[in-house]
């Protein structure tokens, strides 16, 4: 949900600052920049793609069938390009303000905007379950013709196999920027 994704790129970049604080905290600029690399790559090969799967393929889900009444993503010509610089942006502003954070000692306060913002997801997703667990266009869900998730069957795959790809990259981030703090 585009509510989420654009904070949740956020929280991962400011994980990832975390994961790299030895190598931020040396203060080497290429040790920064490589790093802010590697969160790039997981922001767009391992998270990116993700919501703009879902985007054009479960519009009225994805958007939690607020604001954005149409039933495709096709009748607002700037929405994915908008998202995409967004949340790219969210992405980078999360792991640069982390790094920040980490360079001057306070590693617990970015780790409090990571759990803050992991914590503001869960609330959004299981404090309105009549949007967040429902699949339909919005047409079909202020009709009261939506179905819960997991009935609708190529919603359930698409989503179980991008969060175990998801997932994956976030612990194969974490653990090499993790194992080259030794490096750093």
């Amino acid at each position: 949900m585009v509510q989420i994704d654009v904070p949740a790129a956020f929280a991962i970049g400011s994980f990832f600052a975390d994961a790299a604080q030895k190598k931020l905290q040396s203060g080497d600029p290429a040790q920064l920049y490589r790093a802010a690399f590697k969160n790039n790559l997981f922001q767009i090969f391992f998270f990116l793609w993700i919501p703009l799967y879902f985007i054009m393929n479960f519009f009225g889900w994805e958007t939690t069938y607020r604001w954005w009444t149409s039933n495709s993503v096709a009748a607002y010509p700037l929405f994915i390009p908008v998202f995409t610089v967004v949340f790219l942006a969210a992405g980078n502003c999360g792991f640069f303000l982390g790094g920040w954070l980490i360079r001057r000692g306070m590693v617990w306060p970015n780790r409090i905007i990571y759990i803050g913002i992991a914590i503001y997801s869960t609330i959004w997703v299981f404090g309105q379950t009549n949007r967040t667990f429902q699949v339909a266009t919005y047409s079909e869900w202020a009709a009261h013709k939506s179905v819960v998730f997991y009935d609708n069957k190529d919603f359930l795959t698409a989503f179980i196999i991008v969060m175990a790809v998801w997932t994956a990259g976030v612990i194969g981030f974490f653990v090499t920027l993790r194992g080259e703090n030794s490096h750093a």
